[in-house]
């Protein structure tokens, strides 16, 4: 199958379900824009990083194991794959029962340190007991069920309950937020039950017309934990995981500069970074939907054809980013409009998302360079680089800009400088091993 074809195959599906998940994020934050109170958004915004330590999680187990599983199919070791999925799967499960009891035992110093205030709060709290306490085992799991249907090229049925849980998330939005004035706990628990819907599709799938003809085995007591295979998932996901991480550790510095100035600042730059989130999702869309397709054909030592997946994967990213600059460079007050009717907001927002925007196309390539570090086992090289980015450029220049330079502003300048250098050491990674250590590799097989 042509480049092209192939890549059109993986990705449009993928796109897709990130594109819905786009739209319910988005429809979040513009129901709950339409009560009216700052101090609503920026509870969201307060509370939506932690949130996001589940897709961290998800990813962890999730891509790691859709790592493991697409390079053993390309090397046909047909039971190491069934190994993989069932470690990967019950894995995440303990895991993240663990983390959701340790978040409700520590959930007031982690809301306070992260810039929650005595109006935030209360809403904050509500938010996580839903999506996070109680919803964190559905969550996680779907992801990694969504990578092992991937994994072995189900990529439609990935993205269809992807996709199932979002729009039903969206459809139940208005009843719980207006209809039972459940305000920011009816956004999250409408986020929990499409989440629980997506998994029971994704199981439904497995056992019913996936099973017979899978290698991917999800029974708890047919194989003993291997922690080879175990230590090969979470190295492989490790990378991705961090980002999430990293980015988070971010979300928490940023929020709790900006909490300083007002909640017309925090709600604004949580507006940004739901439209921010539009580039980001569509890079992981890109990215997860060739990583089984890289995967596959590292494993079969087809450097040449992992190489123009990748460039074909670049050009799609490279036109989304650059189109979603533009419209934010000139519609930026009626994007934040969108989401709330306050003018302290808007002007806040709309400056913000016009420095934040121009980041998109060096860090959609940087992020995309990293997953397919991943894709071919070279963890390694992907974890250092988001560690430097992030650790090592992003927060000092937010802190020293936002303080000495341009206060509240500092902190989207310093991401687009942040992102400028690291574009640099993306370009000097993906050459790394993409080019020079397959070319080795060709050589020795020559």
């Amino acid at each position: 199958m042509p480049v092209p074809q192939a890549v059109t195959h993986f990705v449009v599906p993928a796109l897709l379900s990130t594109i819905i998940t786009i739209l319910y994020n988005l429809t979040d934050t513009i129901y709950i824009g339409m009560l009216g109170d700052p101090n609503q958004i920026a509870a969201m915004s307060i509370s939506f990083p932690v949130y996001l330590f589940l897709n961290a999680f998800g990813t962890l187990f999730g891509l790691g194991t859709n790592s493991v599983i697409s390079r053993s199919l390309g090397e046909k070791q047909y039971e190491r794959v069934s190994r993989a999925a069932a470690i990967g799967f019950w894995s995440s499960f303990v895991f993240t029962i663990l983390v959701s009891i340790a978040l409700n035992l520590f959930k007031h110093p982690i809301l306070t340190a992260v810039g929650a205030t005595a109006g935030t709060y209360n809403d904050a709290c509500d938010y996580l007991k839903w999506v996070f306490v109680i919803g964190g085992v559905p969550t996680v799991l779907s992801i990694v069920m969504c990578n092992l249907l991937r994994s072995e090229g189900h990529a439609k049925q990935a993205s269809f309950g992807l996709m199932l849980g979002a729009v039903l998330n969206i459809s139940l939005d208005p009843l719980f937020i207006f209809g039972f004035k459940m305000q920011v706990a009816g956004a999250a628990l409408a986020t929990m039950i499409g989440t629980c819907i997506s998994l029971i599709y994704f199981l439904s799938i497995y056992f019913f017309k996936m099973k017979a003809n899978s290698y991917i085995n999800l029974h708890p007591f047919k194989y003993r934990v291997q922690w080879p295979i175990l230590k090969e998932i979470i190295l492989a996901g490790l990378p991705s995981c961090s980002l999430t991480i990293l980015g988070n550790i971010g979300c928490f510095v940023q929020n709790h500069i900006i909490s300083r100035y007002s909640e017309f600042a925090v709600a604004g730059f949580g507006i940004t970074m739901r439209i921010a989130f539009i580039g980001i999702n569509c890079t992981h869309g890109v990215a997860q939907g060739v990583l089984p397709l890289i995967g596959y054909n590292y494993g079969a030592k087809n450097f040449q054809r992992v190489r123009d997946v990748n460039k074909f994967a670049v050009k799609i990213l490279l036109t989304i980013s650059v189109l979603l600059l533009v419209c934010c460079k000139f519609f930026s007050h009626g994007i934040v409009r969108m989401f709330i009717d306050n003018k302290e907001t808007i002007e806040i927002g709309a400056r913000m998302l016009r420095i934040y925007m121009w980041c998109m196309p060096f860090m959609s390539f940087i992020l995309l360079t990293s997953t397919l570090c991943q894709a071919v086992g070279e963890w390694q090289y992907s974890l250092g680089m988001l560690a430097f980015r992030q650790l090592m450029l992003n927060i000092p220049l937010m802190l020293l800009l936002d303080r000495f330079v341009l206060p509240i502003y500092g902190v989207p300048l310093g991401q687009l400088i942040c992102d400028i250098f690291s574009l640099f050491i993306a370009l000097y990674v993906y050459r790394k091993v993409f080019y020079e250590s397959m070319q080795a590799v060709e050589a020795v097989a020559a």
